[in-house]
């Protein structure tokens, strides 16, 4: 069930709401089904080499994630 973000038409406001198979979104402010979903943009891993910023922001700070360089799986 994905989350999507909308504007309202009516109202103008923006919000996100998961949306279940079947269902109409309606705005929270004003209870309006009038509304324009929104581009949504998708989080990637940074991908480079030693010199770009870490991908975690654990980074050295302690135990590594699984996004960390030399990560292993069972800690």
């Amino acid at each position: 069930m994905p989350i999507y973000g909308y504007e309202c038409k009516k109202c103008g406001a923006s919000f996100q709401t998961l949306v279940r198979s079947g269902e109409e979104p309606v705005c929270p402010s004003c209870g309006a089904v009038e509304l324009e979903q929104q581009l949504s943009l998708i989080a990637t891993p940074a991908r480079g080499g030693e010199s770009d910023a870490p991908a975690c922001s654990n980074a050295g700070a302690g135990p590594a994630c699984a996004a960390c360089p030399g990560a292993s799986m069972f800690g």
